[in-house]
């Protein structure tokens, strides 16, 4: 019921479910439809996938298709890296953030931990009421994660998120780097200071 803003696509904005956001513009001067896939540099030679193994003296755009949907993913918002924190009276640590996954997919489980992984943590997640395959935006999240009260020093937080299809992020970025660093959706982690 508002006027969008020019930041935000005024006068008119256009959202495709399931087309990834990268190639979303802003400020459009005409819109052609065609049945033929966009010769775009962007389309062509850029969004693409490749194996851990290729490098820019092998590559060949043409031998992989464009990326249409995006792994599942996660993010931590808060507390954020290097912050310098003391722990609460009850021992818990909060921790925000979001998750999303492509096609649609419903955000079924974000994990956390702060101990690399000995004990998991399982946040409350806050999402649209949307049957799955309809998700299109991100799930904010909140998790607490029980620490030791005494314990000092730095401590690594990491975020994984499952989706309905039960797709789960990596633990690592080493087996699904790729030349262009797309779809790089390994936990993500961040070190935080108890005092």
């Amino acid at each position: 019921g508002k006027i969008l803003s020019r930041d935000h696509g005024y006068p008119l904005r256009c959202i495709v479910p399931g087309n990834v956001g990268a190639r979303n513009v802003k400020w459009l001067t005409r819109i052609a439809v065609s049945e033929a896939e966009s010769n775009s540099h962007w389309q062509q030679s850029d969004y693409k996938g490749f194996s851990p193994s290729t490098d820019w003296d092998t590559v060949d755009f043409t031998k992989s298709p464009a990326i249409q949907a995006m792994p599942v993913t996660s993010a931590i918002c808060s507390p954020t890296e290097g912050e310098v924190l003391k722990i609460p009276a009850d021992g818990y640590l909060t921790v925000h953030g979001y998750a999303w996954s492509g096609g649609g997919r419903r955000i079924v489980r974000v994990d956390l931990t702060a101990d690399r992984g000995k004990t998991w943590h399982v946040a409350k997640i806050q999402q649209e009421a949307q049957p799955d395959g309809r998700h299109y935006g991100w799930s904010l999240w909140t998790g607490r994660i029980k620490m030791e009260t005494a314990s000092t020093g730095e401590v690594e937080i990491w975020a994984k998120a499952v989706d309905s299809a039960y797709n789960v992020q990596p633990e690592t970025f080493e087996n699904i780097w790729n030349l262009r660093g797309v779809l790089a959706n390994a936990y993500h982690r961040i070190k935080i200071k108890i005092i």
